[in-house]
């Protein structure tokens, strides 16, 4: 049995999809792997390089999509399972004309339409809906996608609770962080996301320089990998830019508020591990964000940046109370077996 992974990056890959490669190989599959560069991953047999482009509408993609034609024909996967806008295009692109017994799988991190998107988002809408037909399961992550995807698209539809927490990433290594760093004086904010134009840290910097931060003696943390070029150029002294980190649970552990400026989510991974450390939350009122801090008792969700902003200075001195609060249908753990449940639904040779 042989398995291929379609996504647009190697960093998808790392930080969604590994324990799903190891259920596959624990399940004795061959696992492949394709991508934008040849970079290898545990648990997979072969890394593909596709030299795709995460933007839609490269050229290069052309040139992704007819190599990925060829190796599918050729490896005749038992099972596709396609992430990604650019990944769940291909995938289902190469099986259009393309004569292989294959189940596609299509597991949507967030579809590119959503309530407020621009007129791009209805072409968009109109391309997922054609390929659904080509789609022997999609699945999604949050309300607002279910309700459309069910309702108008080709193809049997499920929902899970995200691609799951899990223990380890969170793990608290150096509870000293916040010293080693020179912070101990100082009010901890922090958003974990890619530094992107979806992840609208640029607004909030512009936003956050109308305050004078040090008198309010704020630090914001901005933690993760960015695509903007420049983008450390935008910053100052109390707004900090830091690479994407292993030791995410070092960090949240010190943080006293997260934040997220995020235009666009599927279910963040970023706000659910803040809500596993019982943190206050302070989000944009967008679907996937309000899927997770609507009954969350520490959460506040906020129409634009200048609310954000203000309820970050306006809720620095607020005490900051314990609650009992259950997220574990979020663990990997659950979602896992959800996800079985529901390829082994579709599959003869069942997933134990």
């Amino acid at each position: 049995m042989k398995v291929l992974f379609i996504a647009n990056s190697d960093r998808h890959i790392k930080l969604c999809h590994i324990p799903y490669l190891k259920m596959f190989k624990d399940n004795n599959y061959i696992v492949h792997v394709a991508t934008n560069t040849d970079c290898d991953f545990d648990y997979c047999d072969k890394k593909i390089n596709l030299g795709l482009s995460r933007n839609p509408f490269s050229f290069k993609n052309i040139s992704a999509l007819i190599k990925l034609r060829k190796i599918i024909k050729k490896d005749n996967y038992d099972i596709i399972s396609c992430h990604t806008p650019v990944g769940g295009f291909l995938g289902r692109c190469c099986i259009i004309r393309n004569k292989v017994n294959t189940k596609v799988f299509y597991t949507v991190h967030g579809f590119h339409f959503y309530k407020g998107s621009g007129l791009l988002s209805k072409l968009y809408y109109l391309i997922e809906k054609y390929l659904s037909k080509y789609t022997d399961c999609l699945i999604v992550m949050n309300d607002e996608d279910y309700i459309v995807a069910s309702r108008k698209f080709h193809c049997p539809v499920y929902k899970i609770n995200g691609i799951g927490y899990d223990d380890k990433r969170l793990l608290v290594k150096n509870k000293n962080l916040k010293n080693e760093l020179g912070l101990d004086n100082y009010f901890i904010v922090t958003y974990i996301a890619e530094v992107s134009k979806r992840k609208n840290q640029l607004k909030l910097i512009q936003e956050l320089k109308k305050y004078d931060l040090e008198k309010e003696k704020i630090k914001i943390l901005l933690i993760g990998d960015s695509i903007i070029k420049g983008f450390e150029k935008k910053l100052n002294n109390n707004i900090m830019y830091i690479d994407f980190v292993n030791n995410v649970g070092d960090y949240l552990y010190m943080s006293d508020m997260i934040i997220s400026s995020s235009l666009q989510e599927g279910l963040p991974l970023g706000i659910l591990e803040a809500m596993c450390f019982k943190k206050r939350i302070i989000a944009l009122n967008i679907r996937g964000n309000n899927d997770l801090l609507k009954d969350y008792p520490k959460g506040i969700m906020v129409s634009n940046i200048k609310e954000l902003v203000r309820e970050i200075i306006n809720n620095k001195d607020i005490e900051d109370d314990n609650i009992n609060y259950d997220i574990s249908k979020y663990h990997i753990n659950k979602v896992i077996k959800n996800v079985k449940k529901i390829y082994n639904y579709f599959l003869k040779e069942k997933l134990k």
